[in-house]
This record gives structure tokens, C-alpha cells and sequence, in this order.
């Protein structure tokens, strides 16, 4: 869904509560001092506000101060235009009907400390808006600090509009911050081009439609905190930091920012797509995909991060899903025009179809697959041979069946020289069926040229190259000579004097 068309579906309950706001009595606090909140000596007419009133805090005062909660109260609506204002709930519950709003053109500031918010409202009545710089020209920063915002029943009630305008086109600058275990519920959240949400110490946002972001907008999830939607799309920038850190896109995750999932953070979702960058990375990060994943973009999977999904991953004509040490898991893994690469695992059927590329990185590394791997006519596999000694891996280590066909594309590391008699052994699998049907090889020194092969080793089948002389003859590394060294892929590798 658009930005604007998700906005424009709520235009017309806006305007009614809108309406219903310009009936409320505006009730302005008068004391820069602080002081008790129910205590009408503190508010302009002597009365505290009921809730029929909109409780306004715009003294112009030049220093923070604070109001204090001594029981609960009611509001139609609570306002900080200007003021830098602390209310210290002490356990009590603030209720409000259509909602709060923090701006002004010299910056409003909100904390709510250590108590509650709206929980005796039903899921029955018009929206209940959080506004937190949603003017255009304006600036607000609303902190919920130990703070249960919300409750069940009015999940879809209300919405959070952080930096943007509820027309949905423009807004001012605004941040909301969660920490302190602050656990906030709601229908949508809509972050604008300016607009920041900051969620930290064990705290939680738990919507149950959209979590919408505009390009220039910001969410940070750290210290083991939460954030769930029915849906996402995320064109700003995302950081999901630490272990037990997640956030958790729902039905759909239109992933069109930049979106960090790291330090063992986790994230889940349905159908995925990817539409500029994404990075999975360290241990102990995941994400989970109940449904596919498309990437357009570049998805990145690295230092023992994993993803996975129920169905296919595909690397459409645009996109690269690149792995570095990193774990890859669905029924299919395909390129669909697009590219695999880098060093890691894959669990899975591998497909490189539609002129797409597998490649094992620039630093000669090697991927596993376990599943079959298949190439069609039009694709590429991509190998780099290193420059150093080495005896491990093949570069593609495959459990199944290779089938194969397309180009074999060989690139050298740095400055490295293949030399006479170098064996190269790139491919380890059940069987190999088939064979490239084009090779792009790199120049070898004069009177050097390349041979191929494709033999047995202890049960499974490999394919090398050679570096032979100019007239090359079929070359055959018989198992014996082989023995053990053969199976494990051993290679020598020498640098170019």
C-alpha cells in the first residue's frame, strides 16, 4: 500500500474527529512552576480540565517543569504546544477521548512518567490520534517512560502520526521514544519524512494494521524490545539492534529502505519484498518469512545470520541476495534473472535461470548447498580462484544433483598466476549431469592453456579445471593418486611470483 492511499482511507473518521475536537473547551495550564494536576488553582479559570475539555500546555515558560498525578483524570484531548512538560502519573491513569498532541513552532515536548494511558476506553468511539509533530513547520517529541499506553480494546482505535501530517501529504519534525518497558498499542503508525520512533528497555509498539515510514523517515529498536503490524512498508531507515530486539511485519513487508537487523536481533513476516537494502548480520540474527521473498534490491546475510522462508527466495533481475558466512534456508532458493553470491549455506533447491548469476565472492570463498543446484542455458556460474595455499572446501559444495548448462565464468584473485599443472577442483556433488555449454577463462601465461574433467571420488562426483599446456589432452586424477586429499577438495594454490 502507498503512503497517501493508506493515509486517504482514514481522511473522512479524521475529519469527524477533527470536528469533535473544535467543540472541547480549551483549558490552558498557567503554572511555569509545576504543580498537581487536579488542582484547579494551577489551570486558567480555576478548573482543572474534564473530559470535555482540551487540556493545554503553551506558557511559553523558559525551562522545563513538571505536573504531578495525584489520582486519575479525564480529558477530551491533551495538548503541549510549546513547553517542555513532564507529568509524572505516579501509577495513575491519564484518559483522554480523542487523543494527545505535541508541536509548536519553537518545539513541544511530552513525558509521560511511570502510570497509565487511556485504559478504560472501549473499542467503540471515534479515532484517538497521537500527534507528535504532525504540522507542518512544527516540532514535538512525546517520551512514554514507564508508561502502559493503550489497551486492548481499542487496538483499532488509535493511530500514531509521528512527523506526519494526517492528510498524509507533508508534516513537521517529530519524535516518539518508548523506554522503561513503555508497552504502546494501536491501529497504525504513520512515520513521516521526519518523523523518529525510538523504542528501548524492554519496551514494545504492537499495532494492528500498518506500520507505515516515509523515506526520510526512522525507526531504532534496541535493548531488547518489540515492535509488531499486520503489515509494513518501510521506505526510511530501520536498525533492529540486540538479542530479544524484533520487529515483526505481519502479512506483508515492503522492505524499501534501509533496514539493519544485527546483534542478534530477529525479525518475521508473510510475503517479503525487498526493494533496496537489507542486512541480516551476526549471530544469532533471523528473519523468518511465512510466505516468499523477492528481492529487488541488494539482502545481505552475514557472520552467522540466517533467513528463511516457507517458500522461495528469489533474486529477481535487479536484486542480489549475497551471503557472507551467512545462512540461507527455503524450499527454493532461485536467481530469476537476478544474483546469488558470496560464501555461506544454503538449504535448499538452488535454480540460476532467466541470465541470472550464482557467484562464490571476489575472495575465491566457497558455498554449500544442500539440495540440488540447477543452471540453465542462459545463467552463469561465477568462481574465483585465490591466490594463497589451501586444502578445504570445493567452491561448490552441493549434497544433490548439479545440473548444469550456461556459462562458467573464472575470475583471479589479486594478482594470482595459475601455473602448469595446477588443479583447480570447483564443484563437489551427488551426480553432475550435464555440462556448461560456454567458458570464460582468464589468460594464462604463453604456452599455458585450459583443460576440464569430471571424475568420481569416493562416491561422489567432482569437476575440475587444469592448467595443461598449449595443446591440452584430456587429463584424468585417478582416485588412487587422490586418496583422502582428493575428497576433502584439496587445491595448491600459489601467489604470482
Amino acid at each position: 500500500m502507498k503512503t497517501t492511499q493508506g493515509l486517504r482511507i482514514f481522511s473522512s473518521l479524521v475529519f469527524v474527529t477533527c470536528a469533535s475536537l473544535s467543540q472541547a473547551a480549551v483549558i490552558n495550564w498557567n503554572n511555569v512552576g509545576g504543580g498537581n494536576y487536579s488542582d484547579g488553582a494551577n489551570w486558567s479559570g480555576g478548573v482543572a480540565p474534564g473530559n470535555t475539555d482540551e487540556a493545554l500546555f503553551d506558557s511559553s515558560a523558559s525551562s522545563s517543569y513538571t505536573t504531578t498525578f495525584t489520582e486519575d483524570a479525564d480529558a477530551q484531548s491533551l495538548s503541549v504546544n510549546n513547553d517542555n512538560v513532564t507529568i509524572e502519573l505516579n501509577g495513575h491513569n491519564l484518559e483522554t477521548t480523542s487523543g494527545i498532541s505535541v508541536g509548536g513552532a519553537e518545539g513541544g515536548r511530552l513525558t509521560l512518567r511511570g502510570g497509565k494511558y487511556n485504559q478504560k476506553a472501549d473499542d467503540s468511539g471515534d479515532l484517538i490520534k497521537v500527534l507528535v509533530g504532525s504540522e507542518a513547520g512544527s516540532k514535538g517529541d512525546l517520551v512514554l517512560d514507564g508508561v502502559e499506553f493503550g489497551n486492548p480494546e481499542i487496538y483499532g482505535r488509535m493511530q500514531y502520526y509521528i512527523g506526519q501530517s494526517q492528510s498524509g501529504f507533508g508534516g513537521g519534525e517529530g519524535t516518539l521514544e518508548l523506554k522503561n518497558g513503555s508497552q504502546a498499542l494501536g491501529q497504525t503508525a504513520f512515520i513521516g519524512d521526519k518523523g523518529k520512533v525510538l523504542i528501548s528497555g524492554g519496551s514494545g509498539l504492537s499495532l494492528a494494521n500498518e506500520l507505515i515510514m516515509e523515506s526520510g523517515g526512522n525507526l531504532k529498536i534496541s535493548e531488547g524490545t518489540g515492535v509488531s503490524s499486520s503489515g509494513a512498508s518501510l521506505a526510511g531507515k530501520v536498525l533492529v539492534d540486540g538479542e530479544h530486539s524484533s520487529l515483526n511485519v505481519g502479512e506483508y513487508g515492503h522492505m524499501d529502505g534501509d533496514i539493519t537487523y544485527q546483534n542478534g536481533a530477529t525479525g518475521s513476516g508473510g510475503n517479503i519484498a525487498v526493494g533496496n537494502r537489507m542486512t541480516i548480520d551476526g549471530a544469532g540474527s533471523d528473519f523468518s518469512a511465512m510466505g516468499n521473498v523477492d528481492v529487488n534490491g541488494r539482502l545481505t546475510v552475514s557472520h552467522g545470520a540466517s533467513l528463511s522462508s516457507d517458500y522461495a527466495i528469489s533474486a529477481l533481475p535487479s536484486g542480489v541476495l549475497s551471503l557472507n558466512d551467512g545462512k540461507v534456508s527455503a524450499e527454493a532458493v532461485l536467481t530469476e534473472g537476478g544474483k546469488i553470491e558470496g560464501s555461506g549455506e544454503i538449504k535448499g533447491n538452488v535454480s540460476n535461470t532467466n541470465r541470472g548469476t550464482v557467484a562464490t565472492g571476489e575472495n575465491g570463498d566457497a558455498l554449500t548447498i544442500t539440495g540440488n543446484y540447477s543452471q540453465d542455458s542462459s545463467s552463469t556460474l561465477a568462481l574465483t580462484l585465490g591466490g594463497w595455499d589451501a586444502i578445504g572446501d570445493y567452491k561448490l559444495n552441493i549434497s544433490g544433483d548439479a545440473n548444469l548448462d550456461g556459462i562458467l565464468k573464472i575470475d583471479l584473485w589479486d594478482t594470482f598466476k595459475p601455473e602448469l599443472n595446477d588443479v583447480f577442483t570447483l564443484i563437489k556433488a551427488e551426480n553432475i549431469n550435464g555440462m556448461f555449454s560456454d567458458f570464460v577463462l582468464p589468460s594464462l601465461a604463453s604456452g599455458l592453456a585450459w583443460d576440464w574433467g569430471s571424475v568420481m571420488v569416493a562416491g561422489l562426483e567432482t569437476f575440475s579445471l587444469k592448467v595443461v599446456k598449449s595443446v591440452p589432452e584430456p587429463y584424468t586424477i585417478v582416485l588412487m593418486t587422490i586418496g583422502l586429499a582428493g575428497f576433502a577438495g584439496a587445491r595448491r594454490f600459489r601467489k604470482a611470483a
